[in-house]
């Protein structure tokens, strides 16, 4: 987590990059509430992360721990000091991260939490940042069995650090394909372009981190032939960081209380996203559980919303836009200095800053939107805020 928190400087200088150079290319890659709203995603990932990743290190600690009567593989012939013990793990955590994303792509509570990635219309540097709060939790179990296999959990959070950084740079318009090796090997833009369209042609494509040889080996591999359409089959149209991280939750649980047969609804949690129990889906899509039948259904629609305006919403004048930056500034500075002292706080305070700070995102999803709700929100924000400087000062 630290090597990521060191890069963190890098990535936004290579957003700055890719901006000045979108700019003198006159390519309109970048829109400014919607590059807030990554990063605010962004910074709600951080607080949520932390404390999923103490619990999944004590798991993965466990793991390890546990020999079950013999000496695995890594303790025995890939100890830490050799390199094959890196390049292993680097290969093997890639793998199972193709897993993991492929899953998440597949099944409705994974998906419920990955969609965050997806939600944006455009695709730039700051999209990587686009995370869900919950992320840890569906792609961390996948990485478990690497405690199994005798891999101590310091080298599974290096390598789990360089695959992340890794994928940070494939989020970019401004680079074409590469040279042919390269991307007969390696995951670079063109595929992962390919990987956030919504084109029917390019759904459920490309899910390798690293390496692009998983698509190839498992058959989701699509090589990028023309300009992909961005985001979801059914567009979020707003800039709610919020909103985003629990839409398809919200739905999910809905669903389950508005349908007559409840173990439909349980089951959706776990079929393919499309999936909804009979009286609640339309007649095309009753029964429909196989990917591939559904896509072919939706087609056409599919092939007409590819041709919709992309969603920009400006929330108002530069001033204002200003005033934006500033409300994403002050509660970023605020979770990332408490991020760094949150050790020395007990849970309750703990989950009280972090309740404050998630309902500053949630009053700033709201401005993106031009909705000034000051007695409701603003305001009471405000306080927050203040009481916040106080109490980290005091303590």
């Amino acid at each position: 987590m630290r090597l990521i928190e060191t890069i963190v400087p890098f990535y936004f200088v290579l957003m700055i990059i890719e901006i000045i150079y979108t700019r003198i290319q006159k390519k309109n890659f970048y829109f400014f509430e919607d590059s807030i709203a990554d990063l605010s995603l962004g910074v709600l990932s951080r607080i949520f992360d932390g404390l999923i990743l103490l619990g999944l290190v004590f798991v993965y600690s466990k793991l390890y721990d546990l020999s079950f009567g013999v000496e695995t593989l890594a303790k025995v012939y890939l100890a830490p000091t050799s390199p094959l013990h890196w390049i292993v793990l680097f290969v093997l955590l890639d793998f199972l991260f193709y897993l993991a994303h492929r899953y998440s792509h597949e099944i409705k509570i994974l998906w419920a939490s990955h969609v965050v990635h997806h939600s944006s219309e455009e695709f730039n540097l700051s999209v990587a940042l686009r995370q869900s709060f919950i992320r840890n939790i569906g792609i961390g179990m996948f990485y478990l069995p690497l405690a199994v296999l005798g891999f101590p959990v310091e080298s599974y959070l290096i390598i789990d650090a360089l695959n992340r950084t890794y994928q940070f740079w494939v989020h970019t318009r401004a680079i074409d394909k590469l040279p042919n090796w390269f991307e007969a090997i390696f995951v670079t833009p063109s595929h992962h372009r390919v990987h956030h369209a919504m084109n029917p042609e390019y759904i459920d494509k490309n899910y390798g981190g690293v390496f692009i040889i998983w698509d190839k080996l498992f058959g989701t591999y699509c090589e990028e032939t023309f300009e992909p359409r961005y985001g979801l089959t059914t567009q979020l149209h707003n800039y709610d960081p919020i909103n985003a991280n629990v839409h398809v939750l919200k739905d999910l649980f809905l669903d389950l209380v508005k349908t007559k047969n409840k173990w439909q609804g349980i089951v959706s949690f776990f079929s393919y996203p499309s999936v909804r129990p009979d009286d609640l889906q339309m007649a095309m899509d009753r029964g429909v559980t196989d990917p591939k039948v559904w896509l072919s259904n939706h087609r056409l629609e599919l092939t007409n919303k590819v041709h919709n305006q992309v969603y920009r919403k400006s929330a108002g004048t530069f001033g204002y836009r200003v005033f934006l930056l500033f409300q994403f500034i002050i509660p970023t500075v605020l979770t990332l200095y408490f991020l760094k002292r949150m050790h020395l706080y007990g849970l309750g305070e703990v989950s009280s800053v972090f309740a404050l700070l998630v309902f500053s995102f949630y009053s700033l999803g709201k401005l993106l939107e031009g909705k000034k709700l000051w007695l409701t929100i603003e305001i009471p924000k405000y306080f927050s805020w203040l009481f916040l400087i106080l109490y980290f000062y005091q303590s």
